[in-house]
């Protein structure tokens, strides 16, 4: 609907917002609704608003022109000065001013009829409006109560049996039956007699010449009436009770129901069983239109029938009133002058004693209006209904009443399942703030309006996130009847904003523990983010929060002396930024001779430039380390080319990458006819193709072996070599190739005389392969000890001016160094535990234990302790002190206790010796024991862990073909078992 407009006349916006005020922005009232007129006639326009009203809700210190903006856009109470008339709603701005729109706020409806201000002058939506219909409905329920009493009047009847006496004429008792028997005395005008008694007092006040003479008595609190009839003939007379209590007492009630039916606003008739008004009050006349003599005399259906009335509910009425039953039908009720109005009729009959109906009591009352609302009500329910937005109606207990199918499809429950139960009990779960449910429970309590947002459940356990807006709907008195609230499902919003958050967490995370020194600068070059690395960098001492808002230009000026060229630094920084170009890894020298390298991106926001990202690192070290890694590849390179045997070097598919000049020789191409081409297509005999082949599909599998071959040189000569080929690794540990060395074995195989002398050429050319290894090892740790050199001098010629950060890093460039050199004098050992020839001796471990005592530094606060005398053992003793010496150096390095013990134990089997080896050092965690073993894995921040140790132990023990393994309990201490074979 982003095109759509809206345009209003001003009948349509009266009608919409009664209660609207328009002011300028000098606060002065331009406009007013109808609604509000009515309710404040003194009020005028071009008035000084703050002068009329004042805004007790948000109260803000000296509301003036210039701070009135804080009011709008929430929840406002604004009261009039003289009237004290409240309103509520919410300023929003409008063209050059502010526009209030709202409702009034708890106002009685004596007001209304004092004002002449009916429900029509207000909005259909209105909070008051729903107040007087609260106040409707609770005089209704009053009337029921009134009601129901007069029903049970009416229904109230006596069950007792009539006493009878008879007496003679001098008051002599002559008989009577039990219910007479049970009258020991009576008391007559406020004198209480004895049975015999009264009857002879009684006897000379009766008037014998009458058929029937009549007297009231009282008896234990009953009233009785009795008749006396005179039997001249007989000489006596028979006195007939009737218990009358009842009966008074209906009379009195029925002349207090008189009185208030005859002040009722509601009609009442009354009428005989034969349904013949007999009487009326001011109230039916007034309903009607008719006189009183033009009622009386008329049944009900007669007076109030119309053509438009409903058949079917006049029957019902009629049915009940023949039958002696109660009833309640709303009918389109007849007046006088033609015109109708909207009856509710309820119905009573009067009973006797005997339940025989004496007369009907019935109150008529119009509902016009109710009707009316409902018709109104019954609309917004349906625009409620079919509202995106979820809406709910509970009672004053807070119990739902009625929700709206968006509320049904968005909690999973059905309208049966949701009416009678409160929502939170039914919505809330364990993950539900607790301080959003308080703040609901309080705010309802009071009956205070309530907005929050708050995480519900469905049905089916599924967790969603509303916004919750409700409010409390108070009666004439204040008393909440009910509450209503409107739910927004938010799940999707509150989903997408946690995304926003934590994008925000990772990218603000990410720039901050960057190992590169970041500067974001806005489009006028002000500091928006600056990272710990680019402060140690650039010598700025404070934090990095304290960057931010700097002048990036001033501060680069002040700061060129950094670098070793600062005019020219200056002028590319200038040309940087208006060029707008990405700019990658660009080197700067500094004074210090070091060296930095910047990147630089531009940051657009559609075609306007919004700042700029600037990344700093310290290649220095990097770079030296590139130019000796250089100098040492160029000396391999030399080895390489001036090798005695022929070097390949193909790919996956056996295309050449690589070959030394001895290869050139044997083959008789030139590098350039080798490069690029297949191996075996111009080099072997096709017999030997399939071989060359399979052994290249065995690369892939990282095996490596030796092999003979026919080729044919350049020449077409055929050659006969002996291929010695490996995997050829890349960084990640892929095979990307292999690496082959060519021998030429032509003479060999030619002169079998020479065969021997052939073997020992060919085991010499292994013994330069081995010393190949050593040379490459050793050369792998000549940069290292370069390094280390390198950091040591810079620390030597730079020691007071580093700052404490940047000698922490030289120190652990130093540490990295040593362990990388422990790392390959590891590997170098665990790559000859399985060359080292098999010499079997007989070993007397208890000697070569004290050798390991005397060559490894054990601290005076430890003590290895053997417990008992050692076995000799048949094994080679370069592998069991490799075995020993790793396992008692793990545990003197690692005992962390201000005491350390080291025990050493064996047990002997039949088959096996089993030897321990306990420490009270800090244990190993049980998800690590079977990890230790691994090459390269280690769990220890010692800079002597090479991770190597413990799988060089356990290589030897696996070649022994025994069994290795440890207990360990965090804080307490390892032990190492090792079971070998005798």
């Amino acid at each position: 609907m982003e095109n759509s407009q809206f345009h209003f006349d001003s009948e349509t916006f009266n009608r919409i917002f009664p209660f609207y005020v328009l002011l300028d922005h000098n606060l002065l009232i331009q406009d007013r609704g109808e609604g509000l007129i009515k309710v404040l006639p003194d009020l005028k326009c071009r008035g000084y608003f703050l002068r009329s009203f004042t805004i007790t809700n948000p109260f803000i210190e000296e509301l003036n022109v210039d701070n009135f903006y804080k009011v709008t856009n929430q929840l406002v109470i604004i009261e009039s000065v003289k009237d004290k008339i409240s309103l509520r709603g919410q300023f929003e701005n409008y063209e050059n001013g502010y526009l209030f729109i709202g409702s009034l706020s708890h106002t009685s409806l004596n007001y209304f009829e004092e004002k002449k201000i009916s429900l029509y002058d207000f909005a259909n939506y209105d909070a008051a409006l729903q107040n007087s219909l609260n106040t409707i409905h609770q005089q209704e329920n009053q009337l029921k109560e009134a009601n129901k009493k007069i029903v049970d009047i009416a229904l109230f009847t006596t069950q007792s049996p009539d006493p009878l006496i008879r007496i003679d004429f001098e008051g002599h008792l002559l008989k009577m039956n039990p219910a007479a028997e049970d009258l020991k005395n009576l008391i007559f005008q406020g004198i209480d007699y004895e049975i015999e008694d009264f009857l002879k007092f009684i006897i000379h006040q009766i008037d014998k010449r009458k058929e029937r003479w009549m007297f009231e008595a009282e008896n234990n609190g009953k009233c009785y009436s009795f008749v006396c009839k005179s039997l001249q003939q007989e000489g006596c007379v028979n006195i007939y009770g009737r218990d009358i209590t009842e009966q008074k007492r209906n009379q009195e009630e029925l002349n207090k129901l008189s009185l208030v039916a005859k002040t009722n606003k509601n009609g009442i008739v009354f009428t005989y069983p034969d349904g013949k008004i007999f009487w009326c009050n001011d109230a039916y006349l007034k309903l009607t239109g008719y006189e009183n003599d033009e009622i009386i005399g008329k049944t009900p259906v007669e007076v109030g029938s119309d053509a438009l009335s409903n058949k079917e509910e006049i029957h019902r009425m009629i049915n009940a009133f023949y039958e002696g039953n109660t009833f309640e039908v709303e009918i389109l009720h007849a007046k006088k002058n033609g015109g109708t109005f909207w009856s509710k009729t309820v119905g009573q009959p009067i009973f006797d004693s005997s339940k025989k109906v004496i007369q009907y009591f019935a109150m008529i009352e119009d509902i016009s209006e109710d009707k009316q609302k409902e018709e109104q009500l019954l609309l917004l329910s349906s625009i409620a209904d079919k509202n995106i937005s979820a809406v709910i109606i509970c009672d004053s207990e807070g119990k739902i009443e009625w929700a709206n199918s968006s509320f049904t499809t968005m909690t999973g429950y059905s309208k049966e399942e949701l009416i009678g139960k409160s929502p939170g009990r039914l919505l809330q779960g364990e993950a539900t703030n607790p301080k959003t449910i308080a703040y609901l429970k309080n705010q309802i309590k009071q009956g205070l309006p309530f907005t929050c947002e708050i995480l519900n459940y469905t049905k089916y356990k599924k967790k969603y996130w509303v916004r919750v807006q409700g409010q409390a709907l108070h009666n004439k008195q204040g008393e909440v009847i009910k509450y209503f609230a409107i739910e927004e499902n938010i799940s999707q919003e509150k989903e997408f904003n946690q995304q926003l958050i934590d994008s925000e967490n990772r990218l603000t995370s990410l720039i901050t523990n960057l190992q590169s020194g970041i500067l974001l600068e806005d489009e006028d070059r002000k500091v928006l983010i600056a990272n710990k690395r680019f402060c140690n960098l650039f010598d700025f001492k404070g934090e990095p929060e304290e960057m931010i808002g700097f002048d990036s230009k001033m501060a680069t000026e002040e700061n060129k002396h950094f670098f070793k060229r600062p005019d020219e630094f200056i002028e590319r920084v200038e040309e940087i930024l208006r060029n707008k170009k990405n700019v990658f890894s660009e080197e700067i020298e500094l004074a210090d001779g070091r060296v930095y390298e910047r990147s630089f991106i531009p940051i657009a926001k559609g075609k306007k430039n919004d700042g700029h990202l600037w990344s700093f690192e310290d290649i220095t070290i990097k770079k030296k380390y590139k130019e000796s890694l250089e100098a040492e590849k160029e000396k391999y390179r030399n080895i390489i080319a001036n090798m005695n045997m022929g070097l390949l070097e193909v790919d996956m598919d056996d295309v050449i990458q690589l070959a030394n000049q001895s290869f050139c020789d044997m083959s008789g191409f030139s590098l350039i006819d080798l490069l690029g081409n297949n191996a075996s297509e111009i080099l072997l005999h096709p017999e030997d193709k399939k071989l060359v082949n399979f052994k290249n599909k065995e690369r892939v599998k990282g095996k490596s072996d030796s092999y003979e071959v026919t080729s044919i040189n350049k020449k077409g000569e055929t050659r006969y070599w002996l291929i010695s080929g490996a995997p050829n690794y890349n960084v990640n540990g892929e095979v990307i190739g292999s690496i082959v060395i060519h021998l030429d074995i032509t003479r060999q195989k030619s002169l079998e005389l020479q065969k021997e002398e052939l073997l020992k050429k060919l085991e010499k050319q292994n013994e330069q392969l081995n010393d190949y290894a050593q040379i490459v090892s050793h050369d792998l740790k000549s940069p290292l000890q370069s390094i280390h050199s390198l950091v040591t001098w810079i620390k030597e010629d730079n020691d007071k001016e580093f700052n404490a950060q940047t000698s922490q890093y030289l120190d652990m460039i130093e540490d990295k160094v040593e362990k990388m050199d422990h790392l390959i004098e590891g590997i170098l050992t665990y790559s000859k535990v399985d060359d080292i020839e098999m010499i079997t001796e007989n070993i007397n471990l208890n000697v070569e234990i004290n050798k390991i005592i005397d060559i490894i530094h054990i601290p005076k606060n430890i003590e290895v302790i053997v417990k008992k005398e050692l076995p000799t053992i048949k094994a080679e003793r370069f592998r069991m002190q490799q075995l020993f010496l790793n396992i008692i150096s793990n545990a003197v390095n690692y005992i962390d206790k201000p005491l350390g013990i080291i025990q050493i134990s064996f047990e002997e089997e039949k088959k096996h010796y089993i030897f321990a080896i306990k420490d009270n050092g800090p244990g190993i965690a049980a998800e690590n024991q079977e990890k230790i073993f691994k090459i390269f894995q280690s769990f220890t921040s010692n800079k002597k862990s090479t991770g190597i140790g413990l799988s060089i132990v356990k290589k030897i023990v696996e070649n022994y073909k025994g069994n290795i393994w440890i207990e360990s309990e965090l804080t307490k201490g390892t032990t190492f078992f090792i079971k070998l074979p005798k």
